[in-house]
């Protein structure tokens, strides 16, 4: 069995596209060599990731993320096992999108505007636009 885990976070400070594509070029590595697989979108300033691989190897990524001063409000909406892998071509598929492109990868556009445009998405909507991005 393969594990995953998807979760949300806040950027602690405004990361520029050089800043990401390093973010991705050492993640894609690092993913290559511990077996991990999966995709990580980056939105006005949040991060909404899914990661799958060998359990052990998740568990140690994960924990270093949340030790990660990139990150705050690190939240798991969902972590399980799959019996095979989702993203098995790619060591980090990478999308950057913005707040204002969201509705058009949800059926159901009803998304929750928090204070300061922060936009809350629920474990449906997280899914519904990991499987329109990964197409």
């Amino acid at each position: 069995m393969i594990k995953f885990v998807i979760y949300t976070s806040k950027a602690s400070i405004a990361l520029s596209n050089i800043d990401l594509n390093d973010l991705i070029t050492i993640a894609r590595d690092n993913n290559k060599k511990n077996q991990i697989t999966g995709m990580l979108l980056y939105l006005d300033g949040f991060f909404l990731q899914y990661l799958e691989g060998p359990e052990n190897n998740i568990d140690i990524l994960y924990k270093k993320l949340s030790q990660d001063n990139r990150h705050t409000s690190l939240e798991v909406l969902e972590s399980g096992s799959i019996p095979s892998r989702r993203y098995a071509e790619w060591q980090m598929l990478f999308k950057k999108i913005s707040s204002k492109e969201v509705p058009q990868f949800l059926k159901n556009s009803n998304i929750d505007v928090q204070h300061q445009g922060e936009i809350k998405l629920n474990l449906t909507q997280v899914k519904e636009i990991l499987g329109q991005l990964s197409l």
